[in-house]
């Protein structure tokens, strides 16, 4: 008996040993008395001397963690044997992350076991990350990357219809002027004063967003069976959200502002946080122009009234003389009249950048914006990148002392500059000195007058505008000029009938004839091409593996990626490939837009009234600008690739089905916004379908050429 007893102690210790090397607090109870079985020596600590031989759980360890018998585990209760985590604050308010499990003691019989480990300082290191990451610094509300996030996490409830509710865009009238007069410390002030009364209202609490500057959101959430219609889900809304339209104002100031609100329903004017700003912050423009410090509600209306040219942007190359890109202008219809408007809002522009990819890319590509006085704003100086951003100024006449120090203050802080439409008057300018890169005004300044002003300020990057021919890139090049704006790549130069293909591109020319036909395709010969040529097989499947294709499930075999993507994928990706590969030495602006052209049809067939098949529809747009790069005819072109008859006679003629829709990409390149809007009229186009495909082919296309090179 004796034996077994010292057995036992021994047992014992040596448990009592190895829960004693654990950094947490551990501690072992028998349910029934709160009786303690084992403490380890971490455990103890944190208990008054005279509580370390307590034997009862209840009158010692536990007063330390209010609320832990509560998770002590009851006779008979039938979630006794399952484990639990959970958090719990000690005595003196330190987080603890407590685990209890159950376990067979020595003596044969279940006890709990509470394992507690002190994360205060780690939850207190996430809580500030958080908050840094996810709260804007000025107002201490949730920021514009929360407002993704959160919403992303609704966007499957909605689609689903389990969800539906309101998002609304607002901003403070007169609050610039504000700004102006009293600085920024008072508009920083008013800001938070905004802030303070909204999250104070509990209608508003919690549900408030900061995107920047003086712009802000709501979003609020609701269960579709709340409502019997539209209308009440309308009219409970609005009633919600005009409680917001107050006088906002100061001690010691004269300005006062008041809210312009823009709101948009979800479901019924999209499911996605893209779509839903842009409908309210349409919305949010009618009430501007409605006389202010009032609410709308989005209609389609709003959107049908607006010209589809409104919402038209594109990006067109600037090249250095090898042909390489050197950067981007962001090309809209409306530059001229926005200059000097006060209440443009960054969001649409912040939106477009993000859907672009233009914020990820890290390479040194320039890109060219046009100057607005948002751009003064605190948050787009502080956050817009300046190694990447070229603001430009519209040179017209002689240049106000405020405006000169308006472009001064840019300068400051480290943006560069481009003066456009530079003429006789404003040549000798102010506004010149202050520039890193000039463009010429249309006419008015001939070429040799050109040439001397190029010559002056060599110090000076000038841009040449609308090259699109080869002659034209020649005398721009023998003025003087360093970067080049147009298409002069894009133009047909056949220096001999044919164009030999090098013995790589062979293959390259070889898989797209096999997958440019309507006809079965034929795998066995995919696969023998693929297989003579390494670096052939190493491209495909790198791009068969990227984000680009969307596979959730990394291929690794030909094999594996004609099960997973099946034959009219299949087709697709290895034709984008081949193009890239047959196209190596032109300009990658040629393939750019090639594939650009491709996905911004596929993308709109199906939105054509009546739809248009989409498979063709990118090869038209894909095979449009081919032969430019083989240096060959349209027509020896086709002789080599069977594509359908349809793509054919439309590659060929102007009468074909897809003929006009290579004018349009033409149109849309050139920001031939007036042809643009007829063609949209003409088959059934909205400017949002236009708009939402444009964007998403250019990101789609910035992935794919990452992925294959």
């Amino acid at each position: 008996m004796l034996i077994n007893k010292n057995k036992k102690n021994q047992t014992e210790r040596a448990v009592k040993s190895v829960l004693d090397s654990y950094d947490a607090d551990v501690i072992v109870v028998r349910n029934d008395g709160c009786g303690v079985l084992c403490m380890n020596e971490q455990a103890k600590e944190r208990l008054d001397p005279e509580l370390h031989n307590m034997a009862s759980c209840k009158r010692s360890y536990s007063y330390i963690f209010p609320g832990l018998c509560d998770h002590c585990p009851k006779k008979g209760d039938e979630d006794e044997n399952e484990d639990e985590s959970f958090d719990l604050k000690s005595s003196d308010g330190r987080v603890f992350s407590i685990k209890r499990s159950t376990a067979e003691w020595i003596d044969g019989r279940s006890a709990t076991v509470f394992t507690a480990r002190d994360v205060d300082e780690e939850r207190s290191a996430a809580d500030k990350m958080y908050k840094l990451a996810y709260t804007d610094h000025l107002t201490g509300i949730a920021n514009r990357q929360r407002l993704k996030e959160d919403f992303s996490e609704l966007e499957p409830d909605i689609e689903n219809g389990r969800v539906c509710g309101a998002l609304c865009i607002f901003d403070m009238d007169n609050f610039k002027n504000i700004n102006d007069t009293y600085g920024h410390n008072t508009g920083d002030a008013m800001l938070r004063r905004l802030t303070s009364h909204l999250e104070g209202d509990p209608v508003f609490k919690g549900h408030l967003y900061r995107l920047g500057g003086d712009e802000f959101v709501i979003v609020f959430t609701d269960s579709p069976s709340r409502f019997s219609g539209e209308s009440e889900m309308r009219a409970h809304y609005s009633e919600l959200l005009k409680r917001a339209l107050q006088v906002y104002t100061m001690p010691a100031i004269e300005g006062e502002c008041t809210l312009s609100m823009g709101a948009a329903f979800f479901p019924a004017h999209g499911d996605n946080i893209s779509e839903l700003l842009r409908k309210a912050d349409i919305a949010l423009y009618e009430a501007k122009s409605n006389g202010r410090n009032r609410l709308e509600l989005f209609e389609d209306s709003f959107d049908k009234a607006k010209k589809f040219k409104d919402m038209y942007i594109n990006i067109q190359p600037i090249l250095i003389k090898n042909g390489n890109t050197y950067g981007y202008e962001l090309v809209d219809n409306d530059v001229k009249a926005r200059e000097d408007d006060e209440t443009v809002s960054l969001t649409e522009f912040d939106r477009t950048l993000d859907a672009l990819g233009l914020n990820e890319i890290r390479d040194n590509t320039k890109y060219f914006i046009s100057f607005t006085k948002q751009l003064l704003n605190h948050a787009a100086l502080k956050n817009l990148p300046k190694d990447k951003f070229v603001i430009q100024i519209r040179a017209c006449g002689n240049c106000s002392a405020a405006e000169l120090q308006m472009y001064k203050q840019l300068k400051s802080y480290g943006f560069a500059l481009a003066v456009t439409n530079l003429d006789r008057e404003s040549v000798d300018g102010e506004l010149i000195k202050l520039a890193d890169y000039c463009r010429f005004a249309p006419g008015g300044i001939g070429d040799r007058e050109r040439r001397r002003i190029i010559a002056e300020h060599n110090s000076r990057t000038f841009i040449a505008e609308n090259v699109s021919t080869a002659e034209e890139f020649e005398a721009a090049q023998q003025m003087g000029y360093k970067l080049f704006q147009g298409y002069f790549f894009n133009q047909q130069a056949i220096v001999r009938k044919t164009k030999d293909i090098e013995p790589l591109k062979t293959n390259y020319f070889r898989l797209l004839q096999l997958t440019s036909t309507d006809d079965y395709v034929d795998f066995n010969e995919i696969s023998a091409v693929i297989a003579s040529d390494v670096a052939l097989s190493y491209k495909l499947l790198r791009l068969l593996n990227s984000a680009s294709v969307g596979l959730k499930t990394r291929v690794s075999s030909i094999l594996m990626a004609v099960t997973f993507l099946g034959e009219e994928n299949l087709k697709k990706w290895i034709s984008v490939l081949a193009l890239r590969g047959i196209t190596d030495e032109k300009p990658l602006e040629l393939v750019r837009m090639s594939l650009i052209r491709a996905h911004f049809g596929e993308l709109l067939a199906p939105c054509f009234h009546p739809k248009k098949d989409a498979r063709h529809v990118f090869m038209t747009g894909m095979l449009s600008l081919l032969h430019i790069a083989l240096e060959k005819s349209k027509e020896e072109l086709l002789e080599e690739i069977p594509v359908a008859d349809e793509i054919r006679e439309s590659l060929l003629t102007k009468e074909g089905p897809y003929s006009s829709l290579i004018a349009f990409f033409k149109d849309y390149e050139y920001a031939n916004w007036d042809e643009v809007s007829r063609f949209a009229e003409t088959n059934g186009l909205s400017c949002e379908d236009i708009n939402d495909a444009y964007i998403k082919s250019v990101k789609w296309c910035n992935d794919l050429i990452e992925a294959s090179t």
